[in-house]
């Protein structure tokens, strides 16, 4: 699949750019833009104009900020979908794309080979015998009760219908009764698939996630439903099973478990185990209404290295790691509470870099969340390696501790017009601003903690953790001299 960008107009009329898989494309008179063009022959670009978001045979383009606007088949926008033929025009600039029809062959089922559950690879040995302890003093799944959550009534006849009960010791279980009891009145079906739901839990531009009960076991689990204008069509559908099959093999104890993909009617659905302590973005804004307990920030951010590293060891970069991304297997005060990383079913073999429609539908992602992303998966999109993941959980930790992000927020983007004052779109933010030192943030932490994270936060990738185990072993190395209040 080919795309092609052709410069019709303007001071580089006759030019051409053409992408194979998925990348990004910025236009403007910034050195760092893919594509410059020079302010002295056209003066109504800006620094940064337009962003092109390339997903073969998909593409979107979004404006940013510019003081003059960027134009489709000469229409203003702001943020829209491109066809076939369609004309970008930025001053006196006019692109016009060249989308080809999809090849129905192009993303046939292929084999995925035999490679083999990983089993916790990334932790230390200590570590893994902590976790296989653990595991071991969960009695056998047939010896064992498994009492409802609301009422205490044994289901272990349903529990261990499919064998999972042992691999998944934090699982609760509802009865039918309780299941009754707490459907919320709201939702507007009443299952996906053979899960019962009981309220709608989240929601963003790709799905909706849904608390439900998978009926044969009663196990309470979280039920992502992809939105039929995401899934797009029947080959965007193969690609999203065919990613969801192959890194539901990673098997970690920081990794929230995938548990099954199906499909009900048009819609695709994945189900995963079911986290009741919430997302660590919830400890900012509910549990501590404000910066999370240092220690505690600490030991989630080190569960989420030691997961990031198991994906990264076979090949994965997550691509959106943030903290509504991070949970917490139980409340944050519970002694046997874990943090696990959510959504990696939806991360991008770096291995296998090219067509992938996630990042192209959220469309209803806050532009906060930018505010997260390593600025080379914009400036370098087809060749995000780990450190970019690395990068993320940094600026998720300095958030934990802060209730800010690593820069200056700079607003999200506002209608143009008369009199209003022209904002930065946050990409500016992202690949120019330098970050600002935690202590600045929070003065009261200790310069140990505080040179960990400024670390782990720089935007220029040599000077930052290379790898999830770097940061890890850096941040172990500070948490015992971490106060617990």
């Amino acid at each position: 699949m080919l795309v092609r960008l052709e410069v019709v107009k303007g001071p580089e009329a006759g030019r051409f750019f053409e992408f194979e898989e998925a990348d990004s494309f910025l236009v403007g008179r910034s050195p760092k833009a893919h594509f410059i063009l020079e302010p002295t022959a056209d003066q109504q670009i800006s620094r940064y104009h337009f962003l092109l978001d390339i997903r073969p045979p998909q593409c979107l383009v979004q404006d940013l900020e510019s003081k003059n606007g960027t134009y489709v088949n000469h229409q203003r926008i702001r943020r829209q979908r491109l066809k076939d033929l369609d004309e970008i025009r930025a001053g006196q600039t006019v692109l016009r794309i060249r989308i080809p029809q999809w090849d129905d062959n192009a993303f046939e089922d292929e084999d995925q080979g035999s490679k083999p559950p990983a089993q916790y690879p990334s932790m230390s040995v200590i570590q893994r015998e902590a976790f296989e302890r653990r595991l071991k003093s969960v009695p056998p799944a047939s010896s064992r009760a498994f009492p409802c959550y609301g009422c205490d009534r044994d289901l272990g006849r349903w529990a261990q219908g499919d064998g999972w009960a042992e691999k998944l010791p934090d699982a609760r279980y509802l009865c039918p009764t309780c299941t009754a009891a707490q459907r919320s009145q709201n939702i507007t079906r009443d299952t996906i698939g053979n899960y019962r739901i009981l309220r709608e839990i989240g929601r963003g531009g790709m799905g909706v996630v849904y608390k439900a009960v998978h009926e044969p076991t009663r196990r309470l689990c979280a039920v992502k439903e992809i939105l039929p204008d995401a899934a797009g069509d029947e080959k965007n559908l193969k690609l999203f099973d065919r990613e969801i099959g192959v890194q539901s093999m990673v098997i970690h104890p920081n990794l929230a478990r995938i548990l099954e993909r199906g499909r009900d009617g048009d819609r695709l659905f994945f189900s995963i185990e079911y986290l009741e302590g919430g997302d660590a973005h919830n400890l900012v804004s509910e549990v501590f209404r404000g910066p999370v307990n240092p220690r505690l920030a600490s030991i989630i951010t080190c569960d989420i290295l030691r997961g990031l590293q198991a994906l990264h060891d076979h090949g994965f970069v997550h691509r959106d790691l943030k903290p509504r991304n991070l949970l917490l297997s139980r409340a944050h005060d519970d002694p046997l509470m874990s943090a696990k990383i959510t959504d990696y079913g939806l991360a991008k073999s770096f291995e296998e870099a090219g067509n992938s429609m996630f990042d192209f539908t959220r469309v209803g992602e806050v532009a906060g969340s930018m505010m997260f992303m390593a600025p080379e998966q914009i400036l370098d999109y087809r060749f995000v390696r780990p450190p970019a993941d690395v990068y993320s959980v940094g600026v998720s930790l300095y958030f934990l501790l802060t209730r800010k992000f690593s820069i200056d927020f700079p607003g999200a983007p506002s209608p143009q017009g008369k009199g209003q004052k022209q904002l930065r779109h946050p990409i500016h933010a992202m690949i120019e601003d330098p970050p600002i030192p935690i202590l600045q943030r929070r003065p009261d932490l200790s310069p140990e903690l505080a040179k960990v994270v400024d670390t782990a936060v720089q935007k220029d990738i040599g000077l930052r953790f290379s790898t999830a185990d770097q940061f890890l072993e850096a941040l172990e190395a500070v948490l015992p001299g971490i106060p617990s209040a």
